[in-house]
């Protein structure tokens, strides 16, 4: 079924809105319909139909600096029904293309990326700290093409154009919005595969706010729907093989158990790899954690122990994961410097 298809100067039809600039609006998807983005524009005229919709094109033509993810049309043939015809969740799809921020000239190869805020805030699928929107990944790649990171499918960047303030790089997929924990490593097998077993083996007695009572959760699931907001620092199924001889000796130490998955996690704030050189954070359970980038590559040290970051930025909707070649063994503590982080 193909969807979509409305005249991109529909909008000007449409009862005015509040602080909508509709002359830049009407010239934006008269450019998206003439350079073969028809769908995606008769979607933005969908969704202003939305209050969600309606705030995304106000800040659009609000004369700041955007980027515009734009999906070919035949991208949309992949998008799933309970979608297409739910007009909330297309305002979503749309929110998660679109960029704040104005990137001419910002040109980073994998594994450094460029990252950015998108207005894509729906709490059902964002639960960032501080209520912030979700961010979208991007980076040349060794082919010599723009990929969007953390895609089911490998999204390209196509060619640019601009229209005002709006920077418009075709793709030819539509964007996924980034999912749970538990959908992505499945998605990431080759390297998270140990970790989810590792992390789903120890449990710890938890706080649930919402009932009032204490009950036992995996780290898994302690970071899948428990945290807002985190960074951990994920070991690759290789890293979890080399420390089998380390970590059998702990599995009788809750405490230390404890300790060394809190020493990869910062909790209550995503920090995304832009943000982590040079830097020092302390973890969840107090201890330093310090970063450098060199021309071979982004590493993390936790006590007496450094680890390469082997993927950076795995979007979550209430995180980030990176994904690293060594266990962070490092099992001290210090509550004080924990409470104060």
């Amino acid at each position: 079924m193909r969807l979509f298809t409305a005249a991109p100067f529909l909008l000007a039809s449409a009862p005015v809105v509040l602080g909508q600039n509709t002359t830049f609006l009407t010239q934006l998807l008269q450019a998206l319909g003439n350079g073969g983005h028809t769908r995606l524009a008769g979607l933005a005229s969908q969704i202003n139909s939305t209050s969600v919709g309606q705030n995304i094109l106000n800040q659009l033509s609000s004369g700041t600096s955007f980027v515009l993810f734009a999906p070919t049309d035949s991208a949309f043939d992949s998008l799933p029904s309970n979608i297409t015809s739910n007009v909330d969740q297309l305002a979503d799809v749309f929110a998660y293309h679109a960029v704040q921020g104005n990137f001419t000239g910002t040109s980073t190869t994998y594994p450094n990326i460029t990252l950015g805020r998108t207005l894509l805030n729906d709490t059902t699928l964002v639960q960032l700290e501080g209520n912030k929107s979700q961010v979208v990944a991007w980076a040349l790649r060794a082919d010599g093409k723009v990929h969007i990171l953390n895609q089911r499918n490998d999204s390209t960047v196509l060619n640019t154009t601009s229209v005002g303030n709006i920077t418009i790089n075709t793709v030819d997929h539509v964007l996924n919005a980034p999912e749970s924990l538990q959908v992505t490593v499945p998605a990431d097998n080759v390297s998270l595969t140990g970790v989810e077993a590792a992390l789903r083996s120890f449990q710890l007695p938890t706080h649930a706010a919402n009932s009032d009572q204490t009950t036992n959760a995996s780290f898994f699931d302690i970071l899948n729907t428990q945290l807002r907001g985190f960074t951990f620092f994920a070991p690759n199924t290789s890293a979890i093989e080399g420390a089998t001889s380390s970590i059998p000796t702990l599995l009788s130490n809750t405490t230390a158990l404890q300790a060394l998955f809190q020493n990869h996690l910062i909790n209550g704030t995503t920090v995304y790899s832009p943000l982590l050189s040079g830097a020092n954070f302390t973890s969840a359970a107090g201890e330093p954690l310090s970063f450098i980038l060199n021309a071979t590559g982004h590493y993390v040290s936790s006590g007496n122990v450094t680890a390469q970051i082997v993927q950076p930025d795995v979007l979550l909707p209430n995180g980030v994961l990176h994904v690293i070649d060594r266990v962070l063994l490092n099992t001290q503590t210090d509550a004080g410097a924990a409470s104060s982080a």
